[in-house]
């Protein structure tokens, strides 16, 4: 009888646990809840279809390492996404690719960029798609979230952060030291670069020496005061007011240093990196150009971008490079994905190393800026983060064609062929004459 029965209790067991066997088949190996979350991660990974994002550029660049960067980790994240970044050429340009009816899932471009995108249907809300991926924003700079939503009529999301330009001041060490003059230093106003331009500007053994370049002329000068040359709001020209005329008399009191006036087929790039005869030059990020003349022996530094007494530490508009979805993908969360793992920890940190300024608030990534390029290592690089750019502005769609009215008004001012009201009179006149011409069109 025991032996019966114990027979039949081992029958039982056996049973229950073939039956048990078989619903753990028939239910794909068990619950997450049941199996936990890396085993349920490995499920899902495998049974996940390869799939690739594909990714053009409108107006913005993405450099190699950049590329091999983000891919790298989004193969180590997301196995079975691949991302195609399609580069503008010969038929592969975004509007060759929209026509051609190959719009992208992804568009890498600048926040100033986004607002054309209206009339192209292109702008997609990503505030649902970020909300239901659990996509944190509180992870970026707000100033950059900001910038980005430049756009936006009420409060949507039209691309994500990747990273910002940035202006700052760089000085050639070697002729200040010729020269025996003070280098630059963080914290300085416009009137104390030009004061110390004019101690670095001269002739010496047959080479003219330059002391100050504003790098793209009055434009970048002009935006942290706000000062627009088009009314986005009225679109007529609002170049007629005090920001503007401060602009004009200050970059001409550059230019007219005896000997500052840049020459006629130079570039200031070209001046400051190749020729070394500009002591100091007011551009963006040049630290990539400035590998090669480094290894060539140019001597530079940086320091802090100039400022107005009344926006100090305050330097221009920073564009921000965006990742855009579009609003026609079929792959919306696999590309939401890709973006995440663009701007993970990970992935900022070697691209703020390399030196690009990350969109995150980390201070870890911030802290690595820089850190992957040799020839930056003894740099005040830090200092250029102790200046905000200003708020991007929400700009006109003749901005570009308003700004080239502007500047050749102000050729003719800083060569004395026209005084200031006059030239901007006229450059009122042209930019408005320039956009009824183009409504008709």
């Amino acid at each position: 009888m025991t032996q019966c029965m114990a027979r039949d209790g081992g029958r039982k067991q056996t049973l229950i646990a073939i039956a048990a066997a078989v619903v753990l088949l028939s239910t794909g190996c068990g619950s997450a809840a049941d199996l936990g979350e890396g085993v349920r991660e490995k499920q899902s990974a495998s049974e996940l279809k390869p799939i690739t994002i594909s990714a053009a550029l409108d107006n913005t660049t993405i450099d190699d390492f950049t590329e091999q960067t983000i891919k790298e980790a989004l193969k180590a994240k997301y196995p079975h996404i691949t991302l195609d970044l399609i580069r503008p050429g010969k038929g592969t340009t975004l509007a060759e690719l929209i026509t051609a009816g190959m719009t992208p899932d992804i568009i890498f471009t600048f926040n100033g960029n986004l607002a054309n995108y209206r009339t192209k249907k292109l702008e997609f809300d990503h505030r649902e798609l970020v909300k239901k991926q659990n996509f944190d924003l509180n992870r970026f700079d707000e100033t950059m979230i900001r910038d980005t939503r430049v756009s936006s009529p009420g409060d949507e999301l039209y691309g994500i952060p990747l990273s910002r330009s940035f202006h700052a001041l760089y000085y050639n060490k070697d002729l200040f030291d010729k020269f025996g003059s003070a280098y630059p230093k963080e914290g300085m106003l416009w009137s104390d670069v030009i004061e110390l331009a004019k101690k670095v500007t001269r002739q010496e053994g047959g080479v003219s020496y330059r002391g100050i370049d504003p790098g793209a002329g009055i434009i970048w000068i002009s935006q942290p005061l706000s000062a627009a040359a088009v009314d986005y709001k009225t679109e007529k020209a609002s170049v007629r007011t005090d920001p503007w005329k401060q602009v004009f008399e200050l970059v001409k009191s550059m230019y007219k240093i005896p000997g500052n006036l840049i020459q006629p087929g130079h570039t200031p790039n070209n001046d400051f990196m190749q020729e070394k005869n500009l002591a100091m030059l007011a551009s963006m990020n040049l630290f990539a150009a400035l590998e090669t003349p480094t290894k060539e022996g140019l001597n530079w530094d940086v320091t802090q971008y100039p400022s107005y007494p009344e926006r100090r530490n305050v330097f221009a508009n920073a564009s921000v490079q965006v990742m855009a979805i579009t609003p026609t993908s079929k792959n919306q969360e696999d590309a939401l994905r890709v973006i995440e793992v663009a701007v993970s920890d990970e992935v900022q940190k070697k691209l703020s190393a390399d030196g690009q300024i990350t969109a995150l608030k980390s201070d870890a990534v911030k802290a690595a800026f820089g850190s992957g390029k040799p020839y930056l290592k003894d740099k005040q690089i830090q200092s250029i983060f102790k200046s905000n750019p200003v708020p991007y502005p929400i700009a006109s769609q003749y901005r570009s064609k308003a700004e080239d009215i502007v500047n050749k008004k102000f050729a003719l001012f800083r060569d004395d062929q026209l005084d200031v009201n006059t030239a901007l009179l006229q450059a009122e006149e042209e930019i408005n004459k320039m956009i009824e011409t183009e409504r008709l069109k």
